[in-house]
């Protein structure tokens, strides 16, 4: 499964509760996303983002360690 793929029953995450949930800063999410090594997060208005949760957790399951 892509990394980026929408999973229906994910809840939907604010940057606070990825950065939690990654062990990441918001700088190094962002360099990772820029990279291409992290889930682009959804935009649902100008100025709100949200990440699926299901997401999340499978880039931490299967790539993600702190300080990567």
């Amino acid at each position: 499964m892509d990394a980026t793929e929408y999973k229906p029953d994910s809840r939907l995450l604010r940057l606070r509760e990825v950065t939690e949930r990654t062990g990441l800063s918001r700088a190094t999410i962002y360099r990772h996303i820029s990279k291409g090594t992290f889930p682009r997060p959804r935009k649902l208005s100008s100025g709100t983002i949200r990440w699926h949760s299901g997401t999340i957790e499978d880039w931490v399951n299967t790539a993600g360690t702190p300080g990567n």
